[in-house]
């Protein structure tokens, strides 16, 4: 199965850069990578034109009118081959068997859902100067476990990986750890179910809730359930400052709460902006 990975990416090449390299370790080779830049930097473009990675990548960008990383998303997926598509962040660090995990816990009519390891300032620091590596932390991750915790590092063992498929993994997930709820940071699922709601919504003014929450509910609307991929599909999520979201969650919950109010499932100001639901 060919596999689209698709990275959103705002002025932090430093980050790209290290994600790239994670993704020349994927144990699962049939892949292409595609860039979602909201943003069309120089420093990207030439980036890019001069990366070395052995995999295909393909670049999306447009010009920085303030918050549009739907549409940028919108767009990756439109230059995208696969017919499976991986989404996760521009601060986010695969492990190698990131895609591979994916791919295997894959169905139609699912939307795998994953999670991350939070790391705090000193272990983000170290990792964009690549003092370590996401990959000797997935190799040691035990040896870093006092490190995560005295860098205030959260979701600590969201890092911990087991082998999908098995029966011990299928026994912690339904068991153990049910909560299997969508979060843009790390999820996938088949393109046609994608294009099923028309992708991203892009009419939100800003991210919160738009890139994930918003999608979640569209997918279960067409019958496209929730499936975990965590402790197999693991990340490690750089550190950065945020800005407050409170008022932007409010917002945009309750344009989703009026669009929930008709079941307006299939986004107008999608993918495609020449269908409507019907």
């Amino acid at each position: 199965m060919f596999v689209s990975v698709i990275i959103p990416t705002y002025k932090d090449v430093q980050a790209l850069e290290l994600i790239l390299d994670a993704l020349k370790l994927q144990t699962y080779k049939n892949f292409e990578v595609v860039v979602a830049e909201d943003d069309a930097s120089l420093e990207v473009k030439h980036f890019l034109e001069n990366y070395s990675s052995g995999y295909e990548i393909k670049h999306f960008s447009h010009e920085d009118k303030g918050w549009r990383k739907a549409k940028a998303v919108n767009g990756a997926v439109k230059l995208s081959s696969g017919e499976y598509l991986v989404f996760f962040d521009g601060d986010c660090l695969p492990y190698s068997t990131f895609v591979a995990s994916h791919v295997a816990l894959s169905e139609e009519k699912r939307v795998l859902c994953g999670r991350r390891v939070n790391t705090g300032d000193e272990l983000s620091q170290q990792l964009r100067e690549k003092k370590i590596s996401v990959a000797q932390i997935e190799q040691s991750f035990f040896s870093f476990w006092s490190k995560f915790k005295k860098d205030k590092s959260r979701h600590v063992e969201q890092g911990l990986y087991l082998f999908p498929k098995t029966f011990f993994y299928r026994f912690i997930i339904r068991y153990l750890d049910r909560k299997s709820r969508m979060v843009g940071c790390n999820f996938s699922l088949f393109k046609s179910d994608f294009l099923a709601i028309n992708g991203f919504d892009e009419s939100y003014p800003s991210g919160d809730i738009a890139d994930d929450v918003d999608v979640e509910w569209r997918l279960n609307a067409v019958g496209v359930k929730n499936k975990s991929c965590k402790y197999a599909a693991n990340l490690i999520h750089l550190n950065h400052t945020r800005n407050d979201r409170r008022e932007a969650h409010k917002r945009n919950s309750e344009l989703m709460r009026m669009r929930q109010a008709t079941n307006a499932f299939f986004c107008r100001d999608g993918l495609d902006k020449e269908l409507h639901e019907i």
